[in-house]
């Protein structure tokens, strides 16, 4: 299975595992370098489950079966020793430490998620983003100053972009999306009740569906035509983590300088225009 990584799908699929599967798959989360070389009848006979169990959660994960998921995470450890990832905070860290592992988190996030990305939908969004008449942004809570980010740099390219994190509001401005308009949700946990609800009605006045979200396969993803998947393997914090994030804004990068690529005379006056715009803002 190409790019396929254990650990990653693990963590992002946990949600849809059987109570038994769930099992199996703490105990390889727990004993990562130990399974790599462990046969399977001691791996069921360690986890308190049968062969067969092991097996169906390798499937279930999108392997073939036991040795496929164990190449697959022996690859993946691999990777992550040469960037040197750890994915734990230890409270005797001290700044330097803690900086050290949060921006090696960042950064396999960003290589995992290169990886990993489905990079003809990638193209399918930047095309449908071009030619929208309106894009309308949703996104709450911590989504939301990403939304508002991506509105703005829209803007800056020249659409006409509306960001709408106001739960209320997020519903009643569907009553304006025509068919030529383009819906975008941004959820990090792919949950985001609000934001999958406004996708859908979106949807149905006629409006293509995009969705930036940190889960595969979440609610979110369901709702949308053009699903973008951020694969963020997140080291234990004490507060919520971030590289997700940092994923999600690269992704606004990436959409918004393609787009502004396809009339790049045009991207770089409008960005003098901007920047001559903001020189003469007196405060």
């Amino acid at each position: 299975m190409d790019k396929k990584m254990c650990l990653l799908t693990i963590k992002s699929c946990y949600n849809t595992l059987t109570a038994v599967e769930k099992t199996v798959a703490d105990y390889i989360l727990k004993n990562s370098e130990e399974v790599i070389s462990m046969p399977i009848a001691v791996f069921a006979e360690n986890a308190n489950v049968a062969k067969s169990a092991v097996i169906r959660c390798c499937k279930s994960l999108g392997f073939d079966g036991y040795s496929d998921m164990k190449l697959a995470l022996a690859m993946e450890l691999s990777k992550n020793k040469k960037l040197n990832y750890t994915p734990y905070i230890d409270p005797s860290d001290d700044a330097g430490a803690i900086m050290d592992k949060v921006f090696t988190a960042n950064v396999k996030t960003l290589h995992d998620t290169a990886e990993k990305i489905d990079r003809d939908v990638l193209q399918k969004i930047v095309d449908v983003l071009s030619n929208a008449n309106v894009i309308y942004v949703y996104g709450i809570g911590t989504s939301a100053g990403i939304a508002g980010e991506f509105q703005y740099r829209l803007m800056q390219i020249g659409k006409t972009a509306l960001c709408v994190n106001d739960v209320p509001t997020m519903k009643v401005s569907t009553l304006n999306i025509r068919k030529g308009d383009v819906a975008v949700g941004i959820s990090h946990s792919g949950r985001t009740i609000a934001t999958i609800e406004a996708l859908r009605l979106a949807k149905r006045n006629g409006a293509e569906t995009i969705c930036i979200t940190s889960y595969p396969d979440s609610e979110i993803t369901k709702n949308s035509d053009y699903p973008i998947e951020i694969y963020s393997d997140e080291i234990d914090y004490p507060v919520e983590a971030t590289s997700s994030r940092i994923a999600h804004l690269s992704m606004i990068d990436v959409i918004t300088i393609a787009m502004s690529s396809r009339n790049y005379g045009d991207a770089l006056e409008r960005a003098r225009k901007t920047h001559d715009l903001v020189n003469t803002i007196r405060y």
